[in-house]
């Protein structure tokens, strides 16, 4: 099978869509041929025979010229590709439709989102089929949705191997006391839940926020979380900054635990830090259909849960990093991902 690839960005270093590069590179090892059309291209390292062409955004090219270049795109590179894989953008099957019509090639949607729009309505009439990671992944239920789960390539997010050998260490290389938590400042990630549940545990951990502002909305956002933060006490024990995705298998490797409340689909920095084997505290619904009963939490008891975690014996916590790489393995890795999504698309 020869397939095109839509996305918004192709580039390993950016701090929340690197991940997919790593998705491309698996493509490219599945496929005949690779062919990719990124609104923006930054650092893209793909096997020499696949091909990686730019809408323009990186050099502020206007939103008509990124359309203009992505149609003439599909018609020249006819030949190069069977069917089109569009990653969480539905606006691009609705604008490619005609032309794939026409040069019957086949369409799928990846989309992993609860919030709904006229564009995925759409983009769901159009394409033959849309993949997600959870049955959540979409607003609703629909007949054209394949359940695949999420792609975490288990061979960069793996286990600490070097033993601690410090007094009260956790038998392996992480940081006593050091709480993480992945994600953009919006309201969506729930950092007020984070933030109080934070504030219970003793005064020698620290929280990381593995995140920034994008938006305008994001900017309000972190005024709010840096309001409650002087309000809870906690302020000089956090830090808050993006962490380039190269360093985020070395950064939850580190970790002692996450916490996590984000609303929406299968949050993947959840999987990522399970196949780390980071403990996770999640209040999110959808999460806990991942994790073990012991990582599950309400809003009201993520702190005691989290200062539980934090107590086991090394026995205990070995046995649970254990456990949530495997279920990581069994049920969303990259490997198995592109392997599944290639053969329904072909």
């Amino acid at each position: 099978m020869k397939l095109l690839v839509v996305t918004q960005k192709a580039d390993s270093s950016d701090p929340i869509l690197g991940f997919f590069h790593r998705w491309m590179v698996a493509f490219a090892s599945r496929t005949e041929h690779l062919t990719v059309v990124a609104q923006y291209v930054g650092a893209a390292a793909l096997p020499a025979d696949a091909a990686v062409f730019s809408l323009g955004k990186e050099q502020g090219m206007s939103v008509w010229w990124q359309i203009l270049r992505f149609w003439w795109l599909l018609c020249r590179e006819r030949n190069n590709y069977d069917c089109v894989f569009v990653h969480m953008t539905p606006v691009w099957v609705i604008l490619g439709w005609p032309a794939l019509f026409l040069l019957r090639k086949r369409i799928y949607l990846w989309y992993e989102i609860r919030r709904g729009s006229w564009r995925l309505s759409l983009a769901l009439l159009l394409a033959r089929k849309v993949f997600s990671a959870t049955v959540q992944g979409l607003p609703r239920p629909h007949r054209k949705q394949v359940v695949t789960g999420h792609g975490i390539d288990a061979e960069v997010f793996s286990l600490p191997l070097t033993p601690n050998p410090s007094p009260g260490g956790r038998g392996e290389n992480r940081e006593p006391g050091l709480i993480v938590s992945v994600g953009r400042i919006t309201r969506s990630k729930r950092y007020d839940v984070i933030l109080r549940a934070f504030a219970t545990l003793p005064q020698m951990s620290r929280l990381v926020i593995a995140g920034g502002v994008v938006t305008q909305a994001d900017e309000g956002e972190w005024e709010r979380v840096q309001t409650l933060m002087m309000q809870l006490g906690v302020i000089g024990r956090v830090t808050v900054h993006w962490v380039d995705p190269a360093e985020m298998p070395g950064f939850l490797r580190r970790a002692d635990l996450m916490l996590h409340a984000c609303v929406g689909g299968l949050d993947k920095a959840v999987l990522e830090a399970m196949a780390s084997g980071c403990p996770v505290v999640s209040s999110s619904s959808v999460a806990q259909e991942v994790l073990p009963e012991s990582c599950r939490a309400t809003d009201e008891t993520m702190g005691n849960i989290a200062e539980k975690l934090l107590s086991l014996p090394p026995s205990e916590r070995a046995a649970l990093s254990e456990e949530l790489r495997k279920r990581v393995m069994e049920n969303h890795s990259l490997a198995k991902l592109i392997a599944r999504l290639v053969k329904e698309m072909e």
